[in-house]
């Protein structure tokens, strides 16, 4: 089951788009749907120390010296995560930046 149904199935409220950091909250990239799903989790998540991904680790090492290039390729790869219904792992890819 993927991540969005697991959420939608549980019928329970998430956190709501008010409790979202404001970075992301205020983010140009992400869409009110992309924020929907985001703030459908039952609690904030933490940073996963277990959680790899290549394409994080090329982003953060290409555009490390330009964190706000970063910021944007980071709400990017995290959009497309989120079209893919990737709840779990959009989050851990916005919470890179922390």
């Amino acid at each position: 089951m993927d991540d969005i149904n697991a959420a939608a199935s549980s019928g329970k409220q998430g956190v709501g788009i008010a409790a979202l950091p404001a970075d992301i909250r205020n983010s140009g990239i992400l869409l009110m749907d992309d924020l929907n799903l985001l703030a459908s989790v039952q609690e904030l998540p933490f940073v996963d120390a277990a959680f790899d991904d290549d394409t994080l680790k090329h982003i953060i090492q290409y555009y490390s010296i330009n964190p706000a290039e970063m910021e944007k390729e980071l709400h990017y790869y995290a959009k497309e995560l989120l079209d893919e219904g990737k709840i779990n792992e959009a989050w851990q890819v916005l919470l890179a930046l922390n």
